[in-house]
């Protein structure tokens, strides 16, 4: 019988791994050179596709012992609010309205016009959207959204907002989901 050209991996025989390569100076993430970088991005230009600078967006944050971003987690639990229809009415339509400064321009008599209700119902509903901290009055007929209710975690547009307000007005307008216990029998 002829014998098999396989060792046996218990033959004591260890395997020597080659030196990883020296690193060029000019290599970029595993390409060969910048000729390299410029030949591919070319390539993407003439067949399409994405290429973006900006580090990896950051969408999710740990809130309690569940995985969901700030603001998904203001949307699962604003039942517990007990917001009347008027202020869902006047916080749904800020969310729609909105520039990227969270800013609304509006004022209570247009927004009674709108819904057919009188100005004061629309002024107690801002109210109870400001005593939660959802919506706040900046001047007359400028209202800001909380940023972390208007935009989705991470965004470009959340982070800029967030570091233009800085943690000063941010945490003085925290937005904290009241416990709701269930009802006794």
């Amino acid at each position: 019988m002829a014998q098999s050209q396989r060792r046996s991996a218990t033959a004591g025989a260890r395997a020597v791994r080659p030196a990883p390569a020296p690193q060029k100076p000019d290599d970029f993430g595993g390409l060969e050179s910048a000729r390299d970088l410029l030949k591919r991005l070319e390539e993407l230009g003439r067949k399409g596709g994405t290429f973006s600078t900006k580090g990896d967006p950051k969408p999710y944050a740990f809130y309690g012992r569940i995985h969901l971003s700030a603001s998904q987690r203001l949307q699962d639990e604003l039942w517990k609010f007990g917001f009347s229809s008027m202020a869902r009415n006047v916080l749904d339509h800020m969310t729609v309205h909105h520039d990227d400064q969270s800013m609304v321009k509006m004022t209570q008599r247009r927004l009674a016009e709108k819904f057919g209700c009188s100005q004061s119902k629309v002024s107690r509903s801002i109210g109870e959207l400001s005593r939660h901290n959802f919506a706040w009055k900046e001047s007359r007929g400028m209202y800001r959204l909380h940023p972390l209710y208007a935009y989705r975690w991470g965004s470009e547009k959340q982070r800029a907002l967030v570091n233009k307000l800085g943690p000063k007005v941010l945490t003085a307008r925290e937005i904290v989901i009241p416990n709701v216990r269930k009802a006794e029998r």
